[in-house]
């Protein structure tokens, strides 16, 4: 009789060490509902592309969670999209049912005026947004069913949030990221590979053709640095059967959400648009056959689709895959190797200094840095101990000569130290001036470890 007394306890000692492990991350980054709006205005605000051009990476997101989202939408009349930021996903669904009233709401006011304005650009009637804080938002009616596109994981209390917003819908669907115990992504198996390598396919095939390169439109966009970082506690099947006690789950896994893009992700080229449409439909194709073998759930993400008064199917996790060396012959134009770097490892804060590094180039093409438009440079980042970016943009130090497919050659790179002293790690990389960091194209950088006097 006392056995299992001693498991339901031992699970409820296990789900408590969970939450409090999830809080204390929480306290520790003193992360606000204020700084969660501000990180996302500041990131909404950055965004200048057409998200329903196949051209642009992020559409594969878009029309597959969609795809994965429209056969519980079928016979409905009024669905609510909590967290929708930009609206992109619930634009892409209120295009295909023209005849269902949509309505996305957000805390950020920057997403939700990008988000009127997509659903104008489609010439939407059947949409509408709001800016509101999702900690205490309330619908003011029954809703058939309520949508969250990976924002789940960015809410404080999940439990209270289903309890509150349970009174108005008898149905969930979530696209989350797949979580372990930690709160962390569980990435078993994981298919962003397959757009960076279709990406070196495509270039290689415009560069042998001719196609003219996307013209710029002015100087390269310097990427947000952001001091925090929000809260995201992914979560496990276990925390999504308790969050939703009383409701019936049915959930399925999905490789289709990208959070790695190709480099120069946002310019339009015919090659563009018909690769994007192979990459769609090449995920597409892999998200089935994952389905079929019963994989699916080691997916990065989740579709749950969450139920009141149901019986739900439930599903066992299968064994972890074993883990493939992505190993691969395609060249793409930013394949490089850092061979080694010779120079000082120490020196005073704000100073410059000079060191050498000798590097490989993998890649189809001859990198140059006296190209009018898009030049080559040697540079680097300075990182924490920990990893993370504190300085994005260093020195440029142009390569002597052109360097050609696999060609060695040695580099001088003039180096600035940060302004405070510390232990810091020099990120060593390439970066094509008004493209790409070589480092965001796939390649690894050089980390050398630092001590700034």
């Amino acid at each position: 009789m006392n056995v299992p007394y001693i498991l339901i306890n031992k699970h409820m000692m296990f789900n408590l060490h969970r939450k409090f492990l999830r809080r204390l991350r929480a306290s520790a980054k003193r992360w606000s509902p204020k700084k969660d709006k501000d990180y996302h205005d500041v990131i909404f605000a950055n965004q200048n592309y057409d998200p329903f051009s196949t051209s642009y990476p992020g559409n594969i997101t878009i029309r597959r969670f969609a795809d994965l989202t429209a056969p519980y939408l079928k016979d409905l009349n009024f669905v609510l999209d909590l967290g929708c930021g930009t609206g992109e996903i619930t634009c892409e669904l209120a295009k295909r049912f023209p005849n269902v009233l949509f309505s996305g709401v957000d805390h950020s006011e920057t997403g939700i005026s990008r988000a009127k304005n997509n659903a104008q650009s489609l010439d939407l009637k059947n949409i509408s947004f709001l800016a509101a804080d999702m900690g205490n938002f309330i619908p003011e009616s029954n809703v058939d069913i309520v949508l969250m596109f990976d924002s789940f994981h960015h809410l404080t209390d999940p439990q209270q949030f289903i309890h509150r917003i349970g009174k108005f819908s008898t149905r969930f669907l979530l696209i989350e990221p797949r979580g372990n115990w930690k709160g962390s992504w569980q990435k078993d198996i994981d298919f962003d590979w397959l757009i960076l390598e279709l990406e070196k396919i495509r270039t290689r095939v415009a560069y042998l053709t001719g196609e003219k390169e996307p013209e710029l439109s002015g100087p390269s966009e310097k990427r947000q640095i952001h001091q925090d970082t929000p809260i995201e506690h992914r979560y496990t099947m276990d925390d999504f059967e308790t969050f939703f006690s009383g409701y019936g789950l049915n959930i399925r896994g999905t490789v289709s959400g990208l959070d790695v893009y190709p480099p120069d992700a946002l310019h339009h080229s015919p090659s563009r648009e018909r690769f994007g449409k192979l990459a769609y439909g090449l995920y597409k194709e892999i998200d089935k056959s994952l389905n079929e073998k019963n994989l699916d759930l080691l997916a990065k993400h989740w579709v749950i689709y969450a139920k009141q008064g149901v019986e739900g199917k439930k599903r066992s996790i299968p064994p972890q895959r074993p883990n493939i060396p992505s190993n691969t012959q395609i060249r793409g134009s930013y394949d490089v190797e850092y061979i080694h770097y010779k120079g000082p490892h120490t020196a005073k804060a704000g100073e410059t200094i000079k060191g050498e590094v000798k590097l490989h180039n993998h890649s189809f093409r001859v990198w140059s840095s006296i190209d009018k438009d898009r030049p080559d440079y040697l540079s680097y980042h300075w990182l924490s101990k920990k990893g993370a970016v504190l300085v994005q943009d260093g020195k440029r130090s142009p390569l002597p000569r052109p360097v050609g497919p696999d060609e060695e050659y040695d580099v001088s790179l003039q180096i600035r130290m940060p302004d405070k002293p510390g232990r810091y790690v020099l990120a060593i990389d390439l970066v094509r001036e008004n493209t790409t960091w070589f480092s965001d194209a796939g390649s690894t950088y050089l980390r050398i470890p630092f001590h700034i006097r």
